[in-house]
């Protein structure tokens, strides 16, 4: 016989692990829009719409499991869960669409293979949860709870997204690239010899298996053509020097590229691409996450206009 301490146990710990993968998702909604993105399964207007709800769901999940709110149903119901986004992440990483789950948005680092038996382990403890848990009834202000955390999820997620569309920054950003700050040429490793402290030029953060960023490849070669626009400068996380060129040559890029290893994106916390920066006489000017602002478009196209 299971006892229930154990079997409340095993729900909570696993609730607890929906409701802080939800909160990491609400702080950079975009990393996980774009791993949906890469995905390939869905048509781009509906990323953001799937990304926010993905999130308010989870969270609403981990807070049931929490609350014991109507556990017959909840506790099968996040079974079934867990083993689709199980079989996902199987599919994903082994057709190489995703490098990982995309389930820690970047605050765990785990393999696939990490990632398929934590799934088992969470499964198992709400398989005993299910068995030892006596707690059949609901009262009203556990739910009361769970949609309020729906609610808030949902609008959080929204306004995060919001942010990054209007002002081209997330509303949360650590990372040492900044508007405003000098640019700094180790960020790019000892073999970049660049001179930035003159000019303007665009630095883009890329990668091969990004959708977003081959979309942006014939913008930037545009911009890069046009004398009064800034240069173009490819940055690509790449694994060896033969995907390089053939990422080059395959979309005749017309702008130089250089490699970056994924130690020294992780250093740089470029967790989303594409990221661009415009740095003018050594400084940086703006910054882009996961996408153009409109301001750049309409310069792009007065320029192309006077040309």
């Amino acid at each position: 016989m299971i006892s229930a301490t154990l079997a409340n146990f095993g729900i909570v710990f696993v609730g607890s692990v929906f409701l802080l993968t939800a909160i990491a998702k609400i702080s950079e909604p975009w990393k996980f829009a774009q791993h949906i993105a890469q995905l390939r399964l869905f048509t781009s207007g509906l990323i953001e719409p799937i990304t926010i709800t993905f999130i308010a769901v989870e969270a609403t999940i981990g807070t049931a499991l929490i609350f014991g709110a109507t556990p017959a149903i909840m506790i099968p119901f996040s079974i079934i869960i867990l083993m689709g986004l199980s079989w996902l992440t199987y599919w994903s990483t082994s057709t190489g669409k995703t490098e990982d789950c995309g389930c820690y948005n970047g605050w765990l680092k785990i393999t696939p293979n990490q990632s398929l038996l934590l799934n088992l382990l969470y499964i198992i403890f709400l398989g005993v949860g299910l068995i030892g848990n006596y707690n059949t009834g609901t009262i009203l202000w556990r739910w009361m709870i769970v949609i309020a955390t729906f609610l808030v999820s949902y609008t959080a997620a929204s306004a995060s997204l919001a942010y990054l569309d209007i002002h081209g920054y997330p509303f949360l950003d650590l990372a040492p690239i900044q508007a405003n700050r000098p640019w700094q040429n180790q960020w790019l490793g000892e073999a970049v010899d660049l001179d930035l402290s003159l000019g303007s030029k665009l630095i883009v953060f890329m990668s091969p298996r990004c959708p977003q960023c081959k979309d942006w490849l014939q913008v930037l070669k545009i911009v890069h053509d046009c004398p009064e626009l800034p240069d173009v400068l490819g940055v690509v996380a790449f694994t060896n020097y033969d995907e390089m060129r053939w990422f080059v040559d395959s979309y005749q890029l017309n702008f130089s590229v250089v490699a970056l290893d994924s130690v020294a994106y992780d250093r740089l916390k470029i967790d989303t691409v594409p990221t661009a920066v415009i740095v003018e006489d050594g400084i940086i000017r703006e910054k882009w996450v996961a996408g153009m602002p409109a301001s750049f478009v309409q310069r792009i196209k007065q320029a192309l206009s006077v040309a």
